[in-house]
């Protein structure tokens, strides 16, 4: 079992929760890539570079034998942008495939951030990209979709209390400002990075055939129940009919202003949340090991 990524937020506990469950784990170091291109045909036209195929040339080599990969490597900065957030997030995972020997498994974890907006998130290969990291993400998913065995694995927003962006929720939600929209009963795609990983464990470890692209299950909370567990206190309740034009507001200066588009979409997660399906994950025997209760324990 190799995995690149091995070292980062999701690979790190991607690579406990495969020794939990028994397998042996090879970590492969990612080659750092930037890439100025924005479209398949031109990344795929990277692929040809010297140094694009130096460094295939050397996964290659790591990765001969490998039965399955995970590839946990990227950039996970949702409102940030950049060659290199194209090189780690779409070039990489092409370079990855590329890579790998025919027959292999491949799990790429890319992010429900593909499909944007839409609701309810779902499995489908539609794609919605809203702002450079999402597009960043949704090129990677369509460059290795082209590979057989290859599993896109799309966690929503993932959280652990050794990740700043939690340690900042944290704050928000705790603080006097901490508000929903209207009841707060808008589920929200937060998830734990425990159960993240052992999901990813769980997808390259079955000897079930796993749809393209999996979706990771939603853990339960709601919107005012985020802010309840992560920040110990009752929401303050805003007002749908103001909420909502604020947002929108807020998403139309982000195409304009792309950094603008992921604080709009954080904005609407907080207060909205997020719809999603059922997913292939909910039909087998996988089960989260980490329960809604856990969130209090990052306060």
């Amino acid at each position: 079992m190799a995995v690149l990524g091995a070292s980062g937020f999701v690979g790190s506990h991607v690579v406990s929760a495969l020794i939990r469950r028994g397998a042996e784990v090879t970590a492969v170091r990612a080659p750092r890539l930037s890439t100025s291109a924005r479209s398949v045909p031109d990344l795929r036209g990277e692929l040809e570079m010297s140094h694009v195929k130096a460094e295939s040339d050397r996964l290659r080599a790591e990765l001969a034998g490998a039965s399955t990969v995970i590839n946990a490597a990227g950039l996970a900065h949702a409102t940030g942008g950049g060659d290199d957030l194209f090189g780690a997030n779409a070039l990489l995972p092409a370079v990855v495939a590329e890579a790998m020997e025919d027959g292999a498994r491949l799990v790429h974890v890319s992010s429900a951030a593909v499909q944007g907006r839409m609701s309810p998130l779902d499995e489908s290969n539609t794609r919605a990209p809203f702002s450079p990291y999402s597009a960043s993400k949704a090129l990677g998913e369509e460059l290795v979709a082209q590979r057989a065995d290859t599993v896109c694995f799309r966690p929503t927003s993932v959280h652990g209390p050794d990740r700043q962006v939690t340690r900042s929720l944290s704050r928000l939600v705790s603080s006097r400002v901490a508000s929903v929209a209207g009841r707060g009963d808008g589920p929200t795609p937060q998830v734990l990075v425990d159960n993240v990983a052992d999901a990813v464990a769980f997808i390259a470890l079955t000897q079930q055939i796993p749809p393209a692209v999996v979706l990771q299950p939603h853990e339960g909370l709601t919107v005012a129940g985020l802010v309840r567990s992560l920040g110990g206190r009752e929401p303050l309740h805003v007002a749908t009919w103001l909420a909502r034009p604020l947002v929108r507001m807020l998403s139309e200066l982000g195409s304009v202003l792309p950094p603008i588009a992921g604080v709009a979409r954080r904005l609407e997660m907080l207060w909205f949340g997020q719809h999603q399906v059922d997913g292939w994950l909910t039909t087998t025997d996988w089960s989260a090991p980490e329960s809604v209760e856990r969130w209090k324990d990052m306060m």
